[in-house]
């Protein structure tokens, strides 16, 4: 049950990380001013993205994939994908709040993110390597 806790925890953080990603690379873009420097910034991430950028992301989510399924690193697993999730959760609300168009109806956005963190701390710290030792001394 653990692990279909795990991967529903990172299901749920994958969108907010994308949109964090997306509006950095976008933010970073028009802060140039023009268009052939918009241009010129999008085509140089994409550049860079495409040979090892992706190629990282896909290492990084079959990692974080087999952390979670395997019990001895599952902890680490989702914890990384809790610090993912308020990250980038952090980030979407600091560019919200910074443009100065926040509203409270934009809160529902950061549930998934909220569910997410929440499932990733429990699982983080009730698969502790040293958590069952504590509490059932035997």
């Amino acid at each position: 049950m653990r692990p279909l806790l795990y991967l529903l925890s990172l299901a749920l953080a994958l969108p907010g990380i994308g949109l964090a990603a997306a509006f950095l690379i976008l933010g970073n873009a028009i802060a140039t001013r023009s268009l052939l420097g918009f241009l010129g910034v999008l085509l140089d991430t994409f550049l860079w993205l495409f040979p090892w950028g992706v190629l990282a992301c896909i290492a990084a989510f079959v990692l974080l994939v087999i952390g979670g399924v395997t019990v001895r690193f599952r902890w680490f697993a989702s914890a990384c994908v809790a610090a993912l999730a308020i990250g980038s959760s952090l980030v979407v609300l600091a560019l919200d709040v910074s443009h100065g168009n926040f509203s409270p109806g934009q809160l529902t956005f950061f549930v998934p993110a909220l569910i997410s963190a929440s499932i990733g701390i429990w699982l983080a710290v009730r698969e502790w390597p040293g958590y069952g030792a504590a509490r059932d001394p035997a």
